[in-house]
């Protein structure tokens, strides 16, 4: 068996046989194998060079995760978070990734990412309870989004990113839930320098 046919064999039954998110480097194949398989149609490609086995129920965040699979450093974020979370009911139109300032930021031709460079010490991995920051298991990927508080101060952080609809929408929701909590929100807040944008505004929505 040649090694071209034996890359083709071993990406097939991975592909059948696993829920995971694939890579020619976690399958030590080449990236043409990989690229030859999908037209075969036996991949589907997610994010560039990240597969996953055609015919697998995919979870709403597969695209976030795949990007994470190639930029560790990456958040997903905004209204990608804000879905997860069921804050909005928008579109996210594409995925959201928070990166630190100074990295090489996710580009697709053919996909819609949308890149928020920010401080590194926001979403510094080693202070994720701090910044409102979980991590969750997506096709063997270990995602780390933003949290419902994280996720609702910063929709009103970046206004240029996030209508304010949107925003005040996912304030009011996070502000009925029942697992909310106002002094951890208002520290958060301050954390992230927004609590002087909000205050009035949540206060305003617990005297309705």
């Amino acid at each position: 068996m040649s090694d071209k046919v034996a890359e083709h064999v071993r990406i097939r039954w991975e592909a059948s046989q696993r829920i995971e998110l694939l890579t020619a480097e976690a399958l030590n194949v080449s990236a043409s194998a990989m690229a030859r398989m999908e037209q075969a149609g036996h991949l589907e490609r997610v994010a560039p060079g990240v597969y996953i086995g055609v015919g697998h129920a995919q979870h709403p965040l597969i695209e976030a995760a795949a990007w994470a699979c190639r930029h560790e450093q990456a958040v997903a974020c905004l209204l990608t978070a804000a879905v997860h979370h069921e804050l909005t009911d928008a579109f996210a139109s594409g995925t959201w990734l928070f990166v630190p300032k100074g990295a090489s930021p996710p580009r697709s031709q053919t996909q819609s990412v949308h890149v928020i460079q920010t401080a590194p010490r926001f979403i510094d991995p080693d202070h994720d309870a701090a910044n409102g920051i979980d991590t969750i298991e997506v096709h063997g990927v270990a995602l780390r989004i933003t949290g419902p508080d994280r996720t609702t101060i910063d929709m009103w952080r970046y206004p240029r990113r996030v209508a304010r609809e949107h925003a005040l929408e996912a304030l009011r929701r996070r502000r009925n839930a029942k697992d909310f909590r106002l002094p951890p929100f208002a520290r958060l807040a301050r954390r992230l320098g927004a609590w002087s944008r909000l205050e009035d505004i949540v206060q305003g929505l617990a005297l309705r």
